[in-house]
């Protein structure tokens, strides 16, 4: 049994009423007699996070800040906020228990204690215990948030920045660590994640007394939230009138939307005109390994040498058992390298082999330490042809004389802050760490200028550099065969500055000393948006059944076809439509925004408090570690397509999952976990649910299910809570019309709550979700997430 009463002193504060009142009220889904065989204490659960849980609870604010337009998305992280001195000075070197918190988006006109907004990105502020006695809520119809990610972090915590996105399950590269030395033991950061998107406010986030996140030395607050701005100027952002529509793009204005339901279709992020659909082709070719796709003929493999950038001379079809099998292309002249002829870079030559003999030879011994070559022209009068040995790189650059130009390596977009070769019009040459959409950093000279040449207002340029840069931020250049992405730009200045034109490109980097195989191209889709970013469509792993739905039931009709998400050619709308400061308005509507009516607001945290009492000879621990889970009903789509066979006739979708316990994304079980302690024990045979809440977009959202499949026992029921005029006016905030609430199902041993119950990591789950599909809707999201313990927790 847990330890129910704390005697540590608290500091003074506010105790009481809950941050967010009226409206929907708070509730949960799995009250008394909520299922026939419900088990658990009588009562009513108390829904006052600063009464609900045994002992004394202190709370404390923070703030993130957002900006925007009409139409515009606001997706970043922001500055990190340094949490109260008070809460800093007495949890130092002690455990802090977050026992629950809730979220609001404010107006705020009060004191900002600590306040991190800077020229270079937003912050924020904190107060303890408040500082928001005059903060007005924004409600839902001007200011619809799409999911979060919060963190608390300790001051034994670093964050750094994943080359990739994690998704967990929205995408974010945003990452901490615990730094070496630290030997506590306890969490040193915390994310907060659950019943994010439009749902946020009013679904409870509260856990069951003696359960908490515990943070160890708690020093600071981060915010990473998804806004989409849907707010008609024509009223103030706090005017409590209900949705007035503005502009739309026109690929909402169709039979599909309903425009009835008291939302923008806004929030459902559309693929307007802005964003171009294209698909790359990209050679594949093999210094190793064999062709798991290979080219059929001749022919077919001269076109593919020449479409990868090679000149070829001449093609010829052999059957060789000494040879790999399939397409062949061989240098001409193994110790050729690049030259240019009229400005022009050119590279070497080389046959197109193709081999018909059933050969098992291999495509060579080296995947990677491959000298290579490749040249690509960018811009007008902008070339780049990249050489080496493996060891010394010869990068030659053409562009125009008396204006800047330059080329970054590894990148599609100024976003991935690449490496970049900057050439003033007088010639001079810099390297520079670009930032996004900015001109970065200045690094240490690394390459030597060999020649410097003008010819009919071209200059080249040919550098000398190591292949492996002098430091990170110099770029290690590849010695695998294949494509590199590259970006370039020209200005109209002899100086850097804002560029007159800029493209992205690839070059294709072939080997000069040894054969390669060609195999059959593979091919990339993107999404551009306003021809300038460009990024890659990240496809969605549409898997079969049982697992999901999505490969061949995927838009919940029972019809036998796949999601619209699956593919780019059908995706019309989600979160990669969805970028930060992007809008979701047509181009030719550009001239309505009002640019000069931003939106500033605040996402409030109130985190709910208690000091963790570790365990003695005497008594247990105050409070059990809550560790999250998290998966996705659709699998790896994310962010789906709700469809009908016939738009505007009534009808109930709905979607499946079967995956055992094991798979339902639980954390903190391998290094690095994901709060920093050392790992749980891997021994663990029981899984202990305490928190389980799904997430879902208003307005199709209606039920989620989770189901033990073993004992043909549901665990938790959700049913969907919307606005409603029992609530009060649904203009008011908290009441919106079409404005959803979650009720978590929470477990516990107190009045009102369901007894906590075991499931082992090999127990089957059927998770399903229905949804209104009469429209339809996009870019929606079919989660479970939660809270829970394990048997073998360290504390």
């Amino acid at each position: 049994m847990l330890l129910l009463f704390l005697t540590t002193c608290y500091l003074h504060g506010a105790f009481g009423a809950n941050m967010n009142q009226g409206g929907v009220p708070y509730a949960i889904s799995n009250p008394p007699g909520s299922t026939p065989d419900w088990q658990g204490t009588q009562g009513t659960y108390s829904t006052d996070f600063e009464s609900n849980v045994a002992g004394k609870v202190g709370h404390f604010d923070v703030y993130g800040e957002v900006q925007t337009k009409y139409s515009q998305v606001y997706w970043t992280r922001n500055n990190p906020i340094d949490l109260p001195p008070e809460i800093v000075s007495q949890f130092k070197g002690k455990v802090m228990a977050i026992t629950g918190y809730e979220v609001d988006q404010v107006t705020h006109t009060g004191p900002r204690p600590g306040y991190t907004t800077t020229s270079e990105g937003l912050g924020g502020f904190s107060c303890y215990p408040d500082c928001g006695k005059d903060d007005k809520s924004v409600p839902i119809y001007n200011a619809y948030n799409h999911h979060y990610f919060s963190w608390l972090t300790g001051s034994d915590s670093e964050m750094f920045e994943l080359e990739d996105p994690l998704f967990m399950p929205n995408p974010t590269t945003t990452a901490f660590r615990t730094k070496n030395g630290t030997e506590h033991g306890y969490p040193t950061n915390l994310v907060f994640k659950e019943n994010p998107g439009g749902e946020f406010r009013m679904s409870y986030h509260g856990y069951p007394s003696g359960f908490a996140q515990l943070l160890h030395s708690p020093s600071q607050w981060l915010v990473e939230p998804m806004q989409i701005d849907t707010h008609n100027r024509n009223y103030s952002i706090n005017e409590p009138v209900g949705y007035n529509p503005s502009f739309l793009p026109a690929m909402l204005m169709n039979n599909m939307t309903n425009f009835k339901n008291g939302l923008s279709p806004l929030i459902e992020c559309p693929c307007s005109d802005r964003i171009k659909k294209t698909t790359t082709s990209s050679s594949t070719l093999l210094t190793a390994g064999t062709c798991h796709a290979p080219l059929q003929s001749v022919k077919d493999c001269t076109a593919a040498i020449i479409s990868a950038g090679a000149q070829v001379t001449s093609s010829s079809t052999v059957m060789d058992p000494n040879l790999p099998a399939g397409c062949i292309m061989k240098p001409d002249n193994a110790r050729a390298g690049l030259r240019v002829e009229a400005g022009s870079v050119q590279g070497p030559t080389y046959s197109a082999v193709f081999n018909t003999a059933n050969s098992k030879q291999t495509c060579g011994l080296h995947e990677h330490n491959v000298a290579l070559q490749g040249t690509a022209s960018l811009l007008p009068q902008v070339e780049v042809g990249l050489e080496h040995n493996t060891v010394t790189a010869i990068i030659t650059l053409t562009g125009p004389v008396d204006v800047w130009f330059g080329v970054g390596f590894n990148a599609k977009s100024m976003e991935d802050k690449p490496y970049a070769i900057i050439v003033d019009g007088a010639g001079g040459v810099t390297e520079r760490k670009l930032a996004n959409h900015g001109p970065g950093t200045l690094l240490k000279q690394s390459v030597s200028v060999v020649s410097n040449t003008e010819h009919d207002n071209v200059r080249t340029l040919v550098l000398h550099r190591r292949v492996n840069g002098s430091t990170a931020d110099h770029y290690n250049f590849p010695t695998k065969a294949g494509d590199l992405n590259l970006i370039a730009a020209v200005g109209d200045s002899p100086q850097l500055a804002y560029h007159k034109a800029r493209t992205g490109g690839k070059i294709t980097l072939l080997p000069t000393r040894t054969n390669a195989c060609v195999c059959q191209p593979t091919s990339t889709p993107y999404l551009t948006y306003m021809d300038s970013t460009t990024q890659q469509f990240g496809t969605y792993d549409c898997v079969d059944e049982p697992r999901s739905d999505m490969m061949k039931h995927g838009d919940g009709t029972g019809r036998e076809v796949p999601n619209q998400a699956c593919q780019m050619d059908t995706y019309h709308g989600g979160l990669q439509c969805c970028k930060h400061s992007w809008f979701l308005t047509d181009r030719d509507q550009d001239s309505l925004i009002p640019k000069d009516k931003v939106d500033t607001y605040y996402l409030k945290w109130r985190y709910y408090f208690q000091e963790y009492e570790p365990a003695t000879d005497k008594a247990v621990a105050s409070h059990r570690h809550l560790h999250h889970w998290v998966f996705l009903i659709d699998a790896q789509v994310n962010d789906y397509e709700e469809d009908n066979a016939q738009y505007g006739q009534e009808s109930i979708g709905h979607i499946s999952a079967h995956l055992k316990a094991k798979d339902i994304g639980l954390e903190d079980l391998r290094k690095p976990t994901d709060d920093g302690a050392p790992p749980v024990p891997g021994n663990f045979t029981t899984i202990t649910p305490l928190v389980m809440t799904p997430h879902c977009h208003a307005p199709s959202c209606i039920r989620q299910e989770f189901w033990n499949a073993d004992t043909g026992e549901i665990i938790c029921n959700m049913t969907a809570m919307y606005g409603n005029e029992k609530y009060g006016s649904t203009n008011n905030v908290f009441n919106e019309k079409g404005y959803l609430t979650i009720l978590p199902c929470i477990f516990g041993n107190q009045p009102g709550l369901q007894t906590p119950f075991n499931i082992s990591p090999d127990t089957n789950i059927t998770a399903i979700k229905y949804f209104n599909n009469t429209h339809r809707h996009l870019g929606q999201m079919a989660q479970w997430t939660g809270m829970m313990v394990y048997d073998t927790d360290p504390y």
